[in-house]
């Protein structure tokens, strides 16, 4: 028994030794405008990862800020806990209030149909069996809003 005990140790820490893989980006989507009061739009989208390891974690909370074209729109944080499976691709939404003026800013006669580039830095923080780290998320890419769906 004492073999077998033994064994299992040897084993899950060769396992546990293995280089842990980042996340990789796949996609943002789904935005829509939650809600709209005379100092701000509450804006909601969703990030969608791959996840390239063999075990799933939860991810406990995010928190972004995104700029447009260099203009920072706003925090953005994460509205629910999301269960990661093992090599799967998952999605964190997140939600944020954009104030009006900021919106004002930007080019709004051009904005649906040139490229914008959309900067995001922050956090989140991941885990499992109760243990979390924070892990750094930085994201810059071109995107058009007349390709991407928003729904009000």
């Amino acid at each position: 028994m004492k073999r077998f005990f033994y064994l299992l140790l040897s084993a899950s820490l060769l396992v546990s030794c293995t280089k842990v893989k980042g996340p990789e980006f796949r996609q943002i989507g789904h935005f829509r405008v939650k809600s709209v009061d005379l100092s701000a739009a509450t804006i909601g989208f969703q990030v969608t990862y791959f996840n390239p390891n063999n075990f799933g974690v939860t991810v406990k909370e995010a928190a972004v800020d995104i700029y447009a074209d260099s203009l920072f729109l706003g925090k953005f944080v994460q509205d629910s806990s999301v269960q990661v499976s093992k090599s799967s691709e998952f999605s964190i939404p997140l939600a944020g209030p954009v104030p009006l003026s900021t919106v004002l800013k930007l080019d709004l006669k051009n904005l649906p149909t040139r490229n914008i580039l959309l900067r995001v830095d922050g956090s989140v923080k991941v885990g499992k069996a109760g243990i979390f780290v924070n892990q750094p998320v930085h994201y810059s890419g071109m995107h058009r809003l007349d390709e991407i769906k928003i729904r009000l």
